[in-house]
């Protein structure tokens, strides 16, 4: 028998060359094990005329060879092989290469060669990292075919390329796994941008976030006004696979439904008086990525039906046409009201509502994750001061701690940045710290006097923009609008 550095490549014809050369180039171009050794056996067996091929696995721990791939060019499903042959391998390092196997002294004792009359062998080692990784398996059976010395030769100059790559697919997983876990490492000690929190409510909200940005599954966002469901929606869109497509958030409540189906569906020229030319909708807009839709339970009736259209046939049809487009959408809704109970009165649709309650995350209200207040009180006045370096208080944080939050971290954002312009100098204190007192015992006067000044309050806050102030009292724009112009405002 002889050994691999003896052989003499004079056998080897043009053909040949040219097989290994195309084999080492396409390796070069495959990025994982098994598409790799599906490459090795299927030329290989084509070009030497073998039989069977395989790819044999040496388990070092069990001391076992594990055939990985197979493949029977005779239509044999499940063929025996030689433990001894692997045996011969194992011992020598070197490739076990003969062109009549029974004839060999030390496989006349093997019962399987015997058994399965395998007439040649080739038999080729892959080192990698300077161990047995497996053995590259080829053989003649039932005398119908013998292998030459070319093909010999072809396998022999190969052995060693095919040890090279394997090597390397097998360092580059090593390394991508390792990133994995460091990665996984580095997500759950770092919290998400933009929305601060160290509380074990919070943590649990950040593992939660990354998990579903993971998903394409679709999320309603629970919880108060003020605790930052705009902020989640867009975590989720930044940290998932879509994260390089568009991101659009849309308020539902108290826009008129004609208004609302052309911003979502769009319009056809001429659908309606002043539609002038085809408009794109929203839905068309931020095709392959995520659509917010803030506060979700004030849609009206007749969208909701069109919107389960979108998330059960991924499709739209824009208004004053019947051509269906499809759409591929990630939906993200929020709100503050009880859908199971708008559910309950009839008010929103039961099938809409578990189509988009198929993940559900509630923010927790500030109140609840006081601890957080010092955090957050940081990284407002870091944000709002202008580059000023500004302290705050024992007695003014004291202030801001024993408060109820009706506003959550809306409000205290708010209450921070009054307070950096009322302050004097680069110190917040107590007396700067001034709150938004909504206890109606301590107000004297009218329910109706509460209301007025209240609405006046937050019509300053927001600094006249009614939207917003109206979505922070939890009322529609249209009565607003009016106790507005009744209050002369």
């Amino acid at each position: 028998m002889k050994k691999v550095m003896e052989i003499a490549y004079d056998q080897l014809t043009p053909e040949n060359l040219r097989v290994i050369h195309e084999l080492t180039h396409a390796l070069t171009t495959v990025g994982d094990e098994e598409n790799v050794l599906n490459k090795i056996l299927d030329r290989l067996i084509q070009e030497t005329g073998a039989e069977i091929g395989a790819f044999i696995y040496y388990d070092a721990q069990r001391d076992a060879f594990v055939p990985r791939m197979i493949r029977g060019a005779g239509g044999e499903d499940s063929p025996r092989f030689s433990q001894t042959i692997f045996r011969k391998v194992l011992e020598t390092r070197d490739a076990v290469l003969s062109f009549d196997v029974l004839a060999e002294q030390d496989f006349q004792v093997s019962q399987s060669i015997i058994t399965n009359e395998i007439h040649a062998v080739l038999a080729f080692p892959l080192i990698v990292e300077g161990r047995l990784y497996g053995i590259m398996y080829f053989d003649s059976r039932h005398n119908r075919q013998k292998f030459n010395e070319a093909a010999r030769q072809l396998l022999s100059f190969f052995a060693p390329i095919a040890s090279l790559t394997l090597e390397h697919i097998l360092k580059k997983r090593e390394v991508e796994n390792k990133n994995v876990i460091l990665q996984k490492q580095v997500d759950s000690s770092l919290g998400i941008p933009n929305i601060i929190g160290e509380t074990p409510v919070m943590k649990r909200l950040f593992q939660l976030i990354r998990k579903v940005a993971r998903t394409d599954a679709s999320v309603l966002l629970t919880g108060e006004n003020g605790t930052g469901k705009d902020l989640v929606a867009r975590a989720i869109h930044d940290l998932s696979p879509r994260k390089n497509k568009p991101f659009i958030a849309q308020y539902i409540g108290n826009i008129p439904s004609t208004i609302l189906d052309s911003e979502l569906f769009g319009y056809k020229k001429g659908a309606f008086t002043g539609a002038t030319t085809d408009r794109v909708g929203l839905f068309e807009a931020v095709n392959g990525g995520t659509l917010f839709l803030d506060e979700i339970s004030e849609l009206p009736p007749e969208l909701q039906t069109k919107l389960l259209r979108v998330l059960q046939n991924k499709e739209i049809i824009r208004l004053g046409e019947n051509l269906v487009r499809k759409i591929d959408v990630r939906i993200i809704a929020a709100t503050n009201q009880n859908l199971v109970e708008l559910v309950k009165n009839g008010k929103f649709r039961e099938d809409l509502y578990y189509r988009l309650n198929v993940i559900n995350i509630h923010l927790p209200p500030l109140r609840d994750r006081k601890e957080d207040i010092p955090l957050l009180v940081d990284y407002f006045l870091k944000r709002e001061s202008e580059g000023r370096e500004v302290t705050i208080t024992k007695a003014a944080m004291r202030k801001l701690m024993n408060y109820n939050w009706p506003g959550n971290v809306r409000q205290l954002e708010n209450i921070i940045r009054r307070a950096l312009i009322l302050a004097e100098g680069d110190v917040i204190d107590v007396d700067d710290i001034q709150l938004d007192e909504m206890d109606v015992p301590k107000f004297e006067g009218t329910l109706e006097e509460f209301k007025n000044q209240l609405i006046i309050q937050r019509l300053k806050e927001f600094n006249g923009n009614k939207t917003r102030a109206a979505k922070s009292l939890g009322i529609s724009l249209r009565t607003l609008q009016q106790k507005a112009k009744e209050l002369g405002l």
